[in-house]
């Protein structure tokens, strides 16, 4: 009798044991057949039974459940679990912790590579949602599933990059830094890395670091137009016209059709009031580009200097007749704005600034129909 007991105990244990995992084989026939929701209660039930809360399996099963949700596409069961990408991640670790062969499982059945391609599907969802510090996230989580030895593959640095440029945008700019140096201490990405933390460390007022790490970026690619450039304008916005100078003239040599550079220069040319350098570039600039806005109104704005500059002149001569040859120049000279100013505002006719200097120019050379034509102009802008 005592045997038959025992035998019967025996029994059902084994029945026990055998009806969760029955629940785990289930879980795995949800998750193929797409019934997540049912996929979910099953293997819950056999994570809470003691007979295979231990097993690895149950654990692994999970994870699958987990990442097969998010794949779905399906926003009810992207939501089965909170952070399920991550959810499904810890699962699978928690396989390995419990039984260190199912590390073959996971090479085996490409679980790590598949997650982390729906750690960098969610992060691109995310990015394009502008939810940037998710979106951050999940890249450096594809990241940290690359590094792993069970990740078939090895870590992508454009990955890296992005979590950067995430965080560059969601305006956290030490994580940003720190992603972004890894990338130049990869040697990948060239010249980006280095601009974005250059104005990453502008945008915290950190000037002596955004200049370090420019030259920097210089120094380890002196011959890349797009690392010259930034330096351009950083000296410009620095107000440093030397360097300025040095590096627009870096960027000619190497792109000398570039009508900005000349623009670029004709604006330098013109903070130190040199308006007549400051014209022969910005009339290079015309010739690359005869349409564009800047050059033509900068044109205009260096002749109505150079006449304020002679009429005060004119102003400190005290012989009536001597004064009025120099007033006369001083509009002759003004005169030469106006084709430009009109260039102008051909491109860009809401432009109030142009309207109301070609309004005064006409007013200064007693011209009175073009003085009232863009008197009202700018009133009924």
């Amino acid at each position: 009798m005592k045997k038959i007991t025992l035998l019967l105990l025996a029994l059902i244990i084994s029945a026990g044991a055998m009806a969760q995992k029955g629940k785990i084989t289930a879980a795995e026939t949800f998750i193929r057949d797409g019934a997540f929701d049912k996929a979910k209660e099953a293997i819950e039930t056999a994570i809470a039974h003691p007979k295979s809360m231990g097993l690895a399996k149950t654990y692994y099963v999970k994870g699958k459940l987990c990442q097969a949700a998010f794949d779905s596409g399906d926003p009810k069961f992207a939501d089965l679990y909170p952070d399920i990408l991550m959810e499904a991640y810890n699962n699978f670790e928690k396989a390995i912790q419990l039984d260190p062969k199912m590390k073959n499982t996971i090479i085996r059945d490409n679980a790590y590579a598949l997650l982390g391609n729906s750690f960098l599907n969610d992060a691109i969802n995310k990015f394009n949602d502008r939810n940037f510090k998710g979106a951050m996230e999940s890249f450096e989580r594809n990241v940290t599933i690359s590094a792993s030895d069970l990740y078939v593959g090895m870590v992508d640095t454009l990955v890296i990059f992005n979590a950067g440029l995430a965080a560059y945008n969601g305006e956290m700019y030490p994580e940003a830094i720190a992603h972004f140096r890894t990338c130049t201490e990869s040697g990948t990405e060239d010249t980006k890395p280095y601009i974005f933390m250059n104005d990453c460390y502008m945008k915290m007022n950190d000037t002596v670091r955004a200049e370090a790490v420019l030259m920097e970026g210089y120094k380890a690619y002196p011959d890349t137009l797009d690392i010259i450039l930034q330096a351009t304008q950083f000296y410009l916005d620095s107000d440093n016209s030397p360097k300025a100078f040095e590096f627009v003239h870096k960027a000619m040599e190497m792109d000398p059709d570039n009508h900005i550079l000349y623009l670029v220069e004709g604006s330098l040319y013109m903070k130190l009031e040199d308006y007549e350098k400051a014209i022969e570039s910005l009339k290079i600039s015309l010739e690359k580009n005869p349409t564009q806005f800047e050059s033509n109104y900068n044109i205009g704005l260096c002749y109505v200097s150079i006449t304020n500059n002679m009429l005060n002149e004119a102003n400190m001569i005290d012989d009536n007749r001597e004064y009025e040859i120099a007033r006369d120049k001083a509009f002759e000279e003004m005169k030469k704005a106006i084709p430009y100013l009109l260039e102008a505002e051909k491109v860009n006719p809401t432009s109030v600034p142009t309207l109301e200097f070609l309004r005064e120019i006409y007013l200064k050379l007693k011209m009175m129909p073009e003085f009232e034509e863009y008197k009202a102009k700018v009133e009924n802008m």
